[in-house]
């Protein structure tokens, strides 16, 4: 990790929010997740699941993905839904959107959006046809 001042916590905070609920809907980069838990721990996130992530280079995806969920929900970071996860990372690709990005940035967006209407259609089908017994 380059030796660059620390950041306030509360862009550490913003951005472990944001690697959680990309976590949850299936788009975090799990190889990242060292390296910026180390910026983390730089910027004063004092937490063990941030250290052992920071220090986790021979960690397998699954060990990384589980201390990032683990630190999300001991900083009070969790999402409680799937659901919920995908709107904030909606509402983080539109705040973060630009001119050249937008194009790129809505397709993702639109697939985060259509993942939530199938959730619900899926949701309101099984509630009026439930299975039979």
């Amino acid at each position: 990790m380059p030796d660059t001042p620390p950041r306030d916590i509360a862009v550490a905070r913003s951005e472990i929010r944001d690697d959680e609920a990309k976590r949850m809907i299936g788009l975090v980069a799990a190889a990242d997740l060292t390296e910026r838990a180390g910026r983390w721990v730089a910027d004063g996130v004092d937490d063990d699941a941030a250290r052992a992530l920071a220090a986790g280079a021979g960690l397998g995806e699954e060990a990384r993905l589980a201390l990032l969920e683990k630190l999300a929900a001991s900083q009070g970071l969790a999402f409680d839904t799937v659901r919920a996860a995908r709107a904030h990372h909606g509402e983080a690709v539109i705040r973060s959107m630009t001119a050249a990005s937008a194009p790129a940035d809505s397709l993702s967006f639109s697939n985060t959006f259509s993942d939530t209407i199938e959730e619900t259609v899926r949701d309101s089908i099984s509630r009026l046809f439930p299975r039979r017994k």
